[in-house]
C-alpha cells in the first residue's frame, strides 16, 4: 500500500487530463516510496514523511482521502475486512485507490465486489497491483483478462485502461489492447511487471458470467461458424503443418532439438516487449 513513483505518474497523467478525483478513499494507509532521487525527477517538494497524504494533497485536487485497512496498525481511520462482504456502507467513494492490496487479500472476489461497491456511480476504481515475477509478494498476481473482463459494460463500467509496467523502467508503460476474440494475452518478462487498472463504474454491478474469454470463446457458435467458413485448402494446409510438427516432436532425432526450439519460441512470443497487444509509451 504505498504511493511509488510509477503510481505518482499515472495520477499525475489523470491530474492531466483534468480527473476529478474528489472523495477519495485508499485501500491501506499509502506509504511514502518515493525515494529522493525520484522527487527530483518527478519535480515536486522532497517529502521524508512516513505516509504520503501530505503528497496527495500538495499535487491533487483531493476533495478529502480517507483510508481502509483491516486493523488500524497504521492509523486507517476506516476499520473492516475485505474479505467478507461490507453490510453497511455508510459512505461511497469518487475514487478508489487499489496501490496494493488486493494482492494480500484471500478472498479476492469479495475484494473486488467491496471496492465496486465502495465507489459511486460515475466513480473511478484505480488499481496498482502485481501482475508477475512477485511470486511470495502477496496472494495473487494479477492478469488482464481478469480486469478485461469484469470491468466490462455487461458488469457496469465502462473507460477501462490497463497498462504494464515494468519496475526497472521509468521512462516507460505498455499499454494493454483487449485481444482478439478465441485468443489468449499471455505476457511474460524477466522484470518484476505489475499492472495498472483504470475503470468508471456506470451501473451496478453483478460480478456474474465472469469468464476467461477464450473458452467463452470455444463454448460458443462463433467459432463453429468460423471453422465452417474457413477454405478447404486453408484446413489442408494447417493439417500439414500439424503432422510435420508432430513427426519432428516424436521422432528420436528430432525430438530435443525441437522441442527446445518451439520452447523458445513460445517465450519470445509471449515477451511482454512484443506482443502485438501491447503499445509502448513514453512517461
Amino acid at each position: 500500500m504505498a504511493l511509488t513513483f510509477h503510481t505518482f505518474k499515472y495520477l499525475e497523467k489523470l491530474k492531466n487530463e483534468n480527473f476529478f478525483f474528489g472523495e477519495t478513499l485508499s485501500l491501506g494507509r499509502l506509504n511514502n516510496l518515493i525515494n529522493k532521487d525520484e522527487f527530483k525527477t518527478l519535480k515536486i517538494s522532497t517529502s521524508n514523511d512516513e505516509y504520503a497524504d501530505k503528497i496527495l494533497f500538495e499535487n491533487f485536487n483531493f476533495k478529502s482521502l480517507n483510508s481502509l485497512d483491516f486493523s488500524k496498525f497504521e492509523n486507517a481511520d476506516i476499520i473492516c475486512d475485505l474479505n467478507e462482504p461490507i453490510e453497511k456502507l455508510n459512505k461511497q467513494f469518487d475514487t478508489i485507490l487499489d496501490f496494493g492490496t488486493s494482492e494480500h487479500v484471500f478472498n479476492i472476489s469479495q475484494c473486488l465486489k467491496n471496492i465496486s461497491n465502495l465507489c459511486k456511480n460515475s466513480g473511478h476504481i484505480i488499481h496498482c497491483l502485481p501482475a508477475n515475477n512477485n511470486c511470495g509478494h502477496g496472494f495473487w498476481q494479477f492478469s488482464p483478462e481478469l480486469f478485461f473482463n469484469i470491468y466490462s459494460k455487461k458488469n457496469g463500467f465502462e473507460d477501462t485502461e490497463i497498462f504494464l509496467i515494468n519496475l526497472f523502467d521509468q521512462r516507460n508503460w505498455y499499454k494493454i489492447n483487449k485481444q482478439e476474440l478465441g485468443e489468449r494475452l499471455e505476457l511474460n518478462s524477466s522484470e518484476p511487471l505489475y499492472i495498472l487498472v483504470k475503470t468508471k463504474k456506470i451501473g451496478p454491478n453483478h460480478f456474474k458470467n465472469i469468464n476467461q474469454s477464450d473458452y467463452e470463446y470455444q463454448w460458443s457458435d462463433i467459432k463453429k461458424d468460423e471453422k465452417n467458413k474457413k477454405s478447404f485448402l486453408s484446413m489442408l494446409n494447417r493439417n500439414i503443418k500439424k503432422k510435420f510438427k508432430h513427426l519432428l516432436k516424436t521422432n528420436i532425432i528430432t525430438k530435443n532439438s525441437y522441442l527446445k526450439i518451439e520452447k523458445t519460441k513460445l517465450h519470445n512470443k509471449n515477451n511482454f516487449k512484443v506482443s502485438k497487444n501491447l503499445e509502448k509509451k513514453s512517461i
